[in-house]
C-alpha cells in the first residue's frame, strides 16, 4: 500500500475534498537547485492535487489524513501511460516499415500511434478514478492552535 497524508478541503455527506502536494524525489539530493534535473522537476511538479474520496467519516476542513493506494493500481497505471504509447509506437512501426511506407510517414505513424496511446491511457486513468481504491487508514490527531494558549 502506498500512503500519503492529505489535507481535507471540504465535505459534503457522501465524502471529502481531499489536497496532497506531490513532492519530485529530486528534491531529496543537496544538488537539486543547481542540477537540471532538479530545476526540471521543480517547475513541472504540479503544486497541489486536489481530488474527491467516498466517505462516511465526518471530518472538518484542514484535518489531515493518511490515505492509501494499492500498489497493484499505481503499477497499471504506470504500464498505461509509459508501456502502452511505447508498444502502440513500435507496432505501428512495424507495420508500416513492412508495407515499405517511407521514412516520413513511419515518423507521422509512430507519432499518431503514441498519440493514439496516451489518448488510451488517459481514458484508461478516467475509468479508474471511478474505481478508485483510495482508501484513508487513519485520521492523522490535529494540533491545535487553542490548546497550546490555554
Amino acid at each position: 500500500m502506498v500512503e500519503e497524508i492529505a489535507t481535507v478541503v471540504s465535505a459534503d455527506g457522501n465524502g471529502l475534498w481531499l489536497t496532497t502536494t506531490p513532492v519530485a524525489s529530486c528534491n531529496a539530493c543537496q544538488a537539486s537547485d543547481d542540477c537540471g534535473t532538479g530545476i526540471v522537476a521543480k517547475t513541472l511538479t504540479p503544486k497541489s492535487l486536489q481530488f474527491y474520496i467516498p466517505s462516511e467519516l465526518q471530518l472538518l476542513p484542514g484535518e489531515q489524513v493518511k490515505i492509501g493506494l494499492p500498489e497493484q493500481q499505481l503499477v497499471a497505471a504506470a504500464l498505461m501511460v509509459y508501456l502502452v504509447p511505447l508498444l502502440l509506437m513500435l507496432v505501428a512501426v512495424v507495420l508500416g516499415n513492412a508495407l515499405l511506407l517511407s521514412e516520413l510517414w513511419l515518423i507521422m505513424l509512430a507519432i499518431a500511434a503514441g498519440g493514439a496511446g496516451f489518448m488510451l491511457a488517459r481514458r484508461y486513468g478516467q475509468l479508474q478514478q471511478q474505481d478508485s481504491q483510495i482508501c484513508i487508514l487513519e485520521v492523522l490527531p490535529s494540533l491545535g492552535v487553542n490548546a497550546a494558549q490555554k
